[in-house]
């Protein structure tokens, strides 16, 4: 079941003391009206009940689409490690363990509504990140002045899979990108089955040390 308790949080507008519902673990099984709350992440948000000033709370979250076999965890960075040995070295969740469970830590909510995304589309996020530094390149191939901060998965309304272009929190523009995933996804064969796979921090990071590795190879 999803777990959740209330906390005390004073409004940053007028300083009214009011409850924040905080949710510790999420599971789309039993409450599956969280998923969308998720994904909208209308569960980082606090409207003050006093001046009716909304805000956002960062917290960190386990979310669990028991149905799929998914299991992230949305974390601060400098919890990361903690939050790995968690998964591998205490066998805390031993018995998610044998049911080839696929887990991620992510670091913001963000990143943990792009890995539910990318899930949902039947994806791989390991190969969605080499998705990332080839259309990278293209965009700046093609347009060497523009901007942006970062390219995040989404699936357009008409079903299509696209990186959105994101600079300074505004979307500027969007790339179809399912070609690109089927070239990236035969050059990454020597890939281990994703439930298989150790590696839960999947990013720009370590797409780049992976890279590395095969040119040190």
């Amino acid at each position: 079941m999803s777990r959740h308790h209330i906390e005390k949080v004073t409004c940053p507008s007028c300083h009214h003391e009011g409850d924040f519902e905080l949710w510790d673990s999420i599971n789309t099984a039993l409450d599956p009206e969280m998923k969308e709350k998720v994904l909208n992440q209308s569960i980082f948000l606090y409207t003050c009940p006093s001046c009716g000033e909304t805000f956002r709370l960062n917290y960190s979250t386990l979310y669990h689409q028991m149905e799929d076999l998914v299991m992230i965890y949305l974390v601060p960075e400098s919890e990361v490690k903690k939050t790995y040995e968690i998964f591998y070295e205490k066998n805390a969740l031993a018995d998610y363990r044998t049911e080839k469970y696929l887990y991620r830590i992510v670091t913001s909510a963000n990143q943990l509504v792009e890995k539910i995304q990318i899930f949902d589309a039947g994806k791989d996020d390991r190969v969605m990140e080499l998705v990332k530094l080839l259309a990278t390149d293209s965009i700046l191939k093609n347009d060497p002045d523009i901007e942006f901060d970062e390219l995040r998965f989404a699936v357009d309304d008409d079903g299509t899979n696209i990186l959105v272009i994101i600079n300074k929190g505004e979307t500027t523009g969007a790339v179809d990108i399912d070609d690109m995933y089927e070239f990236a996804s035969s050059h990454c064969t020597d890939f281990k089955d994703l439930r298989d796979d150790e590696d839960i921090v999947i990013n720009r990071e370590w797409i780049l040390n992976k890279l590395a590795e095969a040119e040190n190879e």
